[in-house]
Protein backbone atom coordinates (compact mmCIF):
# COMPACT_ATOMS: atom_id res chain seq x y z
CA UNK A 1 0.00 0.00 0.00
CA UNK A 2 1.19 3.49 -0.88
CA UNK A 3 1.12 5.62 2.31
CA UNK A 4 0.67 8.79 0.23
CA UNK A 5 -2.80 7.71 -0.92
CA UNK A 6 -5.41 7.93 1.87
CA UNK A 7 -7.98 5.22 2.28
CA UNK A 8 -11.04 7.50 2.52
CA UNK A 9 -12.44 9.88 -0.06
CA UNK A 10 -12.37 13.61 0.83
CA UNK A 11 -15.51 15.04 2.47
CA UNK A 12 -17.39 11.74 1.99
CA UNK A 13 -19.05 12.72 -1.33
CA UNK A 14 -21.96 10.69 -2.73
CA UNK A 15 -21.11 7.46 -4.49
CA UNK A 16 -20.38 8.15 -8.18
CA UNK A 17 -21.40 6.00 -11.11
CA UNK A 18 -18.32 4.10 -12.29
CA UNK A 19 -18.03 2.04 -15.47
CA UNK A 20 -15.26 -0.25 -16.67
CA UNK A 21 -15.15 -0.70 -20.45
CA UNK A 22 -13.67 -4.05 -21.40
CA UNK A 23 -12.77 -4.90 -25.00
CA UNK A 24 -12.29 -8.60 -25.68
CA UNK A 25 -11.13 -10.75 -28.56
CA UNK A 26 -9.98 -14.37 -28.38
CA UNK A 27 -9.38 -13.94 -24.66
CA UNK A 28 -10.42 -17.25 -23.15
CA UNK A 29 -6.99 -17.86 -21.59
CA UNK A 30 -7.01 -14.76 -19.40
CA UNK A 31 -10.33 -12.93 -19.35
CA UNK A 32 -11.83 -14.81 -16.40
CA UNK A 33 -9.03 -13.71 -14.07
CA UNK A 34 -9.45 -10.11 -15.19
CA UNK A 35 -13.22 -10.15 -14.69
CA UNK A 36 -12.76 -11.58 -11.20
CA UNK A 37 -10.23 -8.88 -10.30
CA UNK A 38 -12.63 -6.12 -11.38
CA UNK A 39 -15.52 -7.68 -9.51
CA UNK A 40 -13.31 -7.84 -6.40
CA UNK A 41 -12.71 -4.07 -6.28
CA UNK A 42 -13.19 -2.36 -2.92
CA UNK A 43 -15.45 0.27 -4.52
CA UNK A 44 -18.93 -1.30 -4.80
CA UNK A 45 -21.41 -1.07 -7.65
CA UNK A 46 -18.96 -0.89 -10.55
CA UNK A 47 -20.59 -1.57 -13.91
CA UNK A 48 -18.61 -3.63 -16.44
CA UNK A 49 -19.56 -3.06 -20.09
CA UNK A 50 -18.02 -5.65 -22.41
CA UNK A 51 -17.68 -5.54 -26.18
CA UNK A 52 -16.45 -8.75 -27.78
CA UNK A 53 -15.04 -8.19 -31.27
CA UNK A 54 -16.05 -11.53 -32.79
CA UNK A 55 -14.18 -14.10 -30.71
CA UNK A 56 -14.38 -17.68 -31.96
CA UNK A 57 -12.89 -19.31 -28.86
CA UNK A 58 -14.64 -19.67 -25.47
CA UNK A 59 -14.48 -15.97 -24.62
CA UNK A 60 -18.19 -15.42 -25.20
CA UNK A 61 -19.20 -18.42 -23.06
CA UNK A 62 -17.03 -17.17 -20.19
CA UNK A 63 -18.58 -13.70 -20.46
CA UNK A 64 -22.13 -15.06 -20.53
CA UNK A 65 -21.49 -17.28 -17.50
CA UNK A 66 -20.18 -14.33 -15.50
CA UNK A 67 -23.13 -12.23 -16.59
CA UNK A 68 -25.54 -14.85 -15.22
CA UNK A 69 -23.76 -14.67 -11.86
CA UNK A 70 -23.55 -10.83 -11.83
CA UNK A 71 -26.48 -9.60 -13.97
CA UNK A 72 -26.55 -6.13 -12.38
CA UNK A 73 -22.85 -5.49 -12.93
CA UNK A 74 -21.89 -7.11 -16.23
CA UNK A 75 -23.44 -5.84 -19.46
CA UNK A 76 -22.61 -7.57 -22.73
CA UNK A 77 -22.86 -5.49 -25.89
CA UNK A 78 -22.58 -6.39 -29.58
CA UNK A 79 -20.31 -3.79 -31.11
CA UNK A 80 -21.83 -1.69 -33.88
CA UNK A 81 -19.55 -1.86 -36.94
CA UNK A 82 -21.56 0.46 -39.17
CA UNK A 83 -21.44 4.19 -39.78
CA UNK A 84 -19.23 6.06 -37.37
CA UNK A 85 -17.86 2.84 -35.87
CA UNK A 86 -17.09 0.97 -39.09
CA UNK A 87 -13.66 -0.60 -39.41
CA UNK A 88 -11.10 2.01 -40.50
CA UNK A 89 -7.82 0.17 -40.35
CA UNK A 90 -5.03 1.15 -40.64
CA UNK A 91 -6.06 4.71 -39.76
CA UNK A 92 -7.78 3.56 -36.57
CA UNK A 93 -6.67 0.15 -35.20
CA UNK A 94 -9.46 -2.34 -34.54
CA UNK A 95 -8.90 -2.41 -30.73
CA UNK A 96 -9.08 1.40 -30.66
CA UNK A 97 -12.36 1.43 -32.57
CA UNK A 98 -13.74 -1.15 -30.17
CA UNK A 99 -12.98 1.22 -27.28
CA UNK A 100 -14.40 4.24 -29.12
CA UNK A 101 -17.63 2.30 -29.51
CA UNK A 102 -17.58 1.27 -25.86
CA UNK A 103 -17.11 4.91 -24.81
CA UNK A 104 -20.36 5.71 -26.63
CA UNK A 105 -22.20 3.18 -24.45
CA UNK A 106 -21.93 4.88 -21.04
CA UNK A 107 -22.80 8.09 -19.25
CA UNK A 108 -20.90 7.18 -16.06
CA UNK A 109 -19.27 9.83 -13.87
CA UNK A 110 -15.93 8.03 -14.09
CA UNK A 111 -14.76 5.55 -16.70
CA UNK A 112 -11.89 3.07 -16.73
CA UNK A 113 -10.68 0.98 -19.65
CA UNK A 114 -9.71 -2.65 -19.32
CA UNK A 115 -7.70 -5.03 -21.43
CA UNK A 116 -8.81 -8.64 -21.27
CA UNK A 117 -5.53 -10.08 -20.01
CA UNK A 118 -4.52 -7.83 -17.10
CA UNK A 119 -5.23 -8.39 -13.40
CA UNK A 120 -6.16 -5.44 -11.19
CA UNK A 121 -5.16 -4.73 -7.61
CA UNK A 122 -8.33 -4.86 -5.51
CA UNK A 123 -7.94 -1.17 -4.54
CA UNK A 124 -7.11 0.15 -8.00
CA UNK A 125 -10.44 1.91 -8.57
CA UNK A 126 -10.49 3.25 -5.02
CA UNK A 127 -7.03 4.80 -5.32
CA UNK A 128 -7.57 6.28 -8.77
CA UNK A 129 -10.92 7.68 -7.69
CA UNK A 130 -9.43 9.30 -4.60
CA UNK A 131 -6.72 10.97 -6.69
CA UNK A 132 -9.26 12.04 -9.30
CA UNK A 133 -11.44 13.74 -6.73
CA UNK A 134 -8.44 15.43 -5.17
CA UNK A 135 -7.35 17.27 -8.28
CA UNK A 136 -10.20 17.45 -10.83
CA UNK A 137 -11.90 20.79 -11.52
CA UNK A 138 -15.68 20.57 -12.06
CA UNK A 139 -16.54 20.78 -15.75
CA UNK A 140 -12.97 20.25 -16.99
CA UNK A 141 -11.61 17.04 -18.53
CA UNK A 142 -9.43 15.07 -16.12
CA UNK A 143 -7.38 11.90 -16.44
CA UNK A 144 -5.62 9.85 -13.76
CA UNK A 145 -3.34 6.95 -14.66
CA UNK A 146 -1.08 4.59 -12.74
CA UNK A 147 2.01 2.48 -13.10
CA UNK A 148 1.73 -1.27 -13.64
CA UNK A 149 3.77 -4.32 -12.78
CA UNK A 150 4.96 -6.18 -15.88
CA UNK A 151 4.44 -9.95 -15.62
CA UNK A 152 4.62 -12.95 -17.92
CA UNK A 153 1.74 -15.15 -19.05
CA UNK A 154 1.80 -16.99 -15.69
CA UNK A 155 1.87 -13.70 -13.69
CA UNK A 156 5.54 -14.04 -12.77
CA UNK A 157 7.21 -10.66 -12.37
CA UNK A 158 9.28 -9.31 -15.25
CA UNK A 159 9.57 -5.77 -13.88
CA UNK A 160 7.99 -4.04 -10.87
CA UNK A 161 7.38 -0.92 -12.98
CA UNK A 162 6.00 -0.58 -16.49
CA UNK A 163 7.37 2.98 -16.60
CA UNK A 164 10.89 1.86 -15.74
CA UNK A 165 10.76 -1.19 -18.00
CA UNK A 166 9.55 0.82 -21.00
CA UNK A 167 11.72 3.88 -20.22
CA UNK A 168 8.63 6.09 -19.99
CA UNK A 169 8.51 9.40 -18.14
CA UNK A 170 5.02 9.52 -16.58
CA UNK A 171 5.27 13.27 -15.95
CA UNK A 172 4.66 14.08 -19.62
CA UNK A 173 1.69 16.38 -19.05
CA UNK A 174 2.57 19.05 -21.64
CA UNK A 175 0.73 19.05 -24.98
CA UNK A 176 3.97 19.17 -27.07
CA UNK A 177 5.41 16.14 -25.28
CA UNK A 178 2.21 14.11 -25.60
CA UNK A 179 2.13 14.84 -29.34
CA UNK A 180 5.41 12.93 -29.80
CA UNK A 181 5.15 10.26 -27.10
CA UNK A 182 2.32 8.82 -25.03
CA UNK A 183 2.87 7.90 -21.38
CA UNK A 184 -0.69 6.70 -20.73
CA UNK A 185 -1.70 3.05 -21.12
CA UNK A 186 -5.42 2.52 -21.65
CA UNK A 187 -5.74 -0.22 -19.06
CA UNK A 188 -4.19 2.02 -16.41
CA UNK A 189 -6.36 5.14 -16.78
CA UNK A 190 -9.49 6.66 -15.27
CA UNK A 191 -11.26 9.60 -16.94
CA UNK A 192 -14.08 11.81 -15.74
CA UNK A 193 -17.28 12.41 -17.69
CA UNK A 194 -16.04 15.73 -19.11
CA UNK A 195 -13.07 13.98 -20.71
CA UNK A 196 -15.25 11.09 -21.90
CA UNK A 197 -17.51 13.52 -23.77
CA UNK A 198 -14.53 15.00 -25.62
CA UNK A 199 -12.48 11.85 -26.22
CA UNK A 200 -15.22 9.50 -27.42
CA UNK A 201 -15.79 11.38 -30.70
CA UNK A 202 -14.22 9.18 -33.37
CA UNK A 203 -11.42 11.00 -35.23
CA UNK A 204 -10.36 10.56 -38.82
CA UNK A 205 -7.21 8.82 -37.60
CA UNK A 206 -5.50 7.96 -34.34
CA UNK A 207 -2.46 5.94 -33.37
CA UNK A 208 -4.32 4.26 -30.50
CA UNK A 209 -7.28 5.20 -28.32
CA UNK A 210 -5.24 5.81 -25.15
CA UNK A 211 -2.92 8.24 -26.95
CA UNK A 212 -5.96 10.10 -28.29
CA UNK A 213 -7.50 10.30 -24.81
CA UNK A 214 -4.22 11.64 -23.39
CA UNK A 215 -4.09 14.34 -26.09
CA UNK A 216 -7.64 15.44 -25.20
CA UNK A 217 -6.81 15.50 -21.49
CA UNK A 218 -3.61 17.54 -21.71
CA UNK A 219 -4.98 19.99 -24.29
CA UNK A 220 -8.32 20.75 -22.63
CA UNK A 221 -7.96 19.70 -19.00
CA UNK A 222 -5.61 18.02 -16.55
CA UNK A 223 -3.84 14.71 -16.12
CA UNK A 224 -1.85 13.26 -13.25
CA UNK A 225 -0.06 10.01 -12.48
CA UNK A 226 -0.28 7.66 -9.51
CA UNK A 227 3.18 6.12 -9.48
CA UNK A 228 2.08 3.01 -7.61
CA UNK A 229 1.56 -0.10 -9.81
CA UNK A 230 -2.16 -0.87 -9.52
CA UNK A 231 -2.42 -3.74 -11.97
CA UNK A 232 -0.48 -6.64 -13.44
CA UNK A 233 0.32 -6.01 -17.10
CA UNK A 234 0.48 -9.46 -18.63
CA UNK A 235 3.16 -9.76 -21.30
CA UNK A 236 2.57 -12.65 -23.71
CA UNK A 237 2.85 -13.51 -27.39
CA UNK A 238 -0.70 -12.40 -28.22
CA UNK A 239 -0.43 -8.83 -26.88
CA UNK A 240 -1.65 -6.24 -29.39
CA UNK A 241 0.93 -3.77 -28.07
CA UNK A 242 3.29 -5.35 -25.59
CA UNK A 243 5.61 -3.67 -23.13
CA UNK A 244 9.06 -3.10 -24.57
CA UNK A 245 12.30 -1.69 -23.22
CA UNK A 246 12.09 1.35 -25.49
CA UNK A 247 14.47 4.27 -25.54
CA UNK A 248 17.66 2.33 -24.90
CA UNK A 249 20.59 2.26 -27.30
CA UNK A 250 19.86 -1.42 -27.95
CA UNK A 251 16.25 -0.69 -28.83
CA UNK A 252 17.26 2.07 -31.23
CA UNK A 253 19.82 -0.24 -32.82
CA UNK A 254 17.15 -2.90 -33.36
CA UNK A 255 14.86 -0.36 -35.05
CA UNK A 256 17.19 -0.08 -38.01
CA UNK A 257 15.79 -3.50 -39.04
CA UNK A 258 12.20 -2.21 -38.77
CA UNK A 259 12.48 0.67 -41.23
CA UNK A 260 9.01 0.19 -42.73
CA UNK A 261 7.33 -0.14 -39.33
CA UNK A 262 9.14 2.93 -37.96
CA UNK A 263 8.10 5.01 -40.96
CA UNK A 264 4.51 3.75 -40.71
CA UNK A 265 4.43 4.69 -37.02
CA UNK A 266 5.61 8.21 -37.80
CA UNK A 267 2.88 8.48 -40.43
CA UNK A 268 0.27 7.39 -37.90
CA UNK A 269 1.61 9.88 -35.35
CA UNK A 270 1.33 12.80 -37.79
CA UNK A 271 -2.06 11.63 -39.09
CA UNK A 272 -3.28 11.57 -35.51
CA UNK A 273 -2.01 15.10 -34.89
CA UNK A 274 -3.64 16.37 -38.09
CA UNK A 275 -6.93 14.67 -37.17
CA UNK A 276 -6.78 16.25 -33.71
CA UNK A 277 -6.43 19.68 -35.27
CA UNK A 278 -9.27 19.04 -37.71
CA UNK A 279 -11.62 18.04 -34.91
CA UNK A 280 -10.63 20.52 -32.18
CA UNK A 281 -9.01 23.56 -33.85
CA UNK A 282 -11.80 25.99 -32.92
CA UNK A 283 -11.69 24.87 -29.30
CA UNK A 284 -7.90 25.05 -28.93
CA UNK A 285 -6.11 27.98 -27.34
CA UNK A 286 -3.58 30.08 -29.29
CA UNK A 287 -0.63 28.29 -27.67
CA UNK A 288 -1.87 24.78 -28.56
CA UNK A 289 -2.60 25.90 -32.13
CA UNK A 290 0.95 27.20 -32.53
CA UNK A 291 2.37 23.99 -31.07
CA UNK A 292 0.32 21.81 -33.39
CA UNK A 293 1.28 23.84 -36.49
CA UNK A 294 4.97 23.59 -35.56
CA UNK A 295 4.67 19.85 -34.99
CA UNK A 296 2.98 19.23 -38.33
CA UNK A 297 5.75 21.18 -40.05
CA UNK A 298 8.49 18.80 -38.87
CA UNK A 299 8.42 16.39 -41.87
CA UNK A 300 9.13 19.27 -44.27
CA UNK A 301 12.30 20.33 -42.44
CA UNK A 302 15.89 19.12 -42.53
CA UNK A 303 17.19 17.21 -39.47
CA UNK A 304 18.96 20.34 -38.18
CA UNK A 305 15.84 22.45 -38.63
CA UNK A 306 13.83 19.76 -36.88
CA UNK A 307 16.17 19.83 -33.89
CA UNK A 308 15.70 23.60 -33.63
CA UNK A 309 11.92 23.22 -33.75
CA UNK A 310 12.00 20.33 -31.28
CA UNK A 311 14.04 22.43 -28.85
CA UNK A 312 11.90 25.53 -29.34
CA UNK A 313 8.58 23.76 -28.76
CA UNK A 314 9.65 20.98 -26.34
CA UNK A 315 8.89 18.10 -28.68
CA UNK A 316 11.17 15.95 -26.56
CA UNK A 317 10.92 12.21 -26.21
CA UNK A 318 11.84 10.57 -22.90
CA UNK A 319 15.50 10.08 -23.84
CA UNK A 320 17.84 12.33 -25.80
CA UNK A 321 18.74 9.36 -28.02
CA UNK A 322 15.10 9.00 -29.05
CA UNK A 323 14.83 12.75 -29.61
CA UNK A 324 17.83 12.80 -31.94
CA UNK A 325 16.62 9.68 -33.74
CA UNK A 326 13.24 11.36 -34.24
CA UNK A 327 14.89 14.37 -35.91
CA UNK A 328 16.71 12.07 -38.33
CA UNK A 329 14.14 9.39 -39.11
CA UNK A 330 10.88 11.32 -39.59
CA UNK A 331 10.03 10.69 -43.28
CA UNK A 332 9.73 13.86 -45.37
CA UNK A 333 6.91 12.54 -47.55
CA UNK A 334 4.43 11.82 -44.74
CA UNK A 335 1.36 12.54 -46.87
CA UNK A 336 2.42 10.20 -49.67
CA UNK A 337 3.32 7.51 -47.14
CA UNK A 338 -0.05 7.96 -45.46
CA UNK A 339 -1.77 7.30 -48.79
CA UNK A 340 0.43 4.25 -49.29
CA UNK A 341 -0.40 3.06 -45.79
CA UNK A 342 -4.10 3.33 -46.58
CA UNK A 343 -3.68 1.35 -49.79
CA UNK A 344 -1.77 -1.37 -47.95
CA UNK A 345 -4.44 -1.42 -45.22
Amino acid sequence: MNPDIPTKFPNNPPRPKIAVLLASFQGEAYIEAQLDSILAQTVPGIQIIVSDDGSTDRTRQILERHQRYYPKQIILRHRDKDGEFRNREPFIPAPAMNFFWLMSQTDADYVLLSDQDDVWDSRKVEKLLWMMREFEVPGLPALVFSDMEVVDAELREISPSFFAYSHIDPDRYMFPKILVENAVTGGALMMNRSLLQVARKVPRACFMHDWWIALCACCFGHMICVREPLSLYRQHQDNVLGARATGSAGDLWQRRFWKQQVEDNYCRMFMQAAAFGEMHWKRMETYERAVLKAFLSLPEKTPIERLRTIGGYYFYKTSWLQTIAQAVTIPRDVRARARSLGQRG
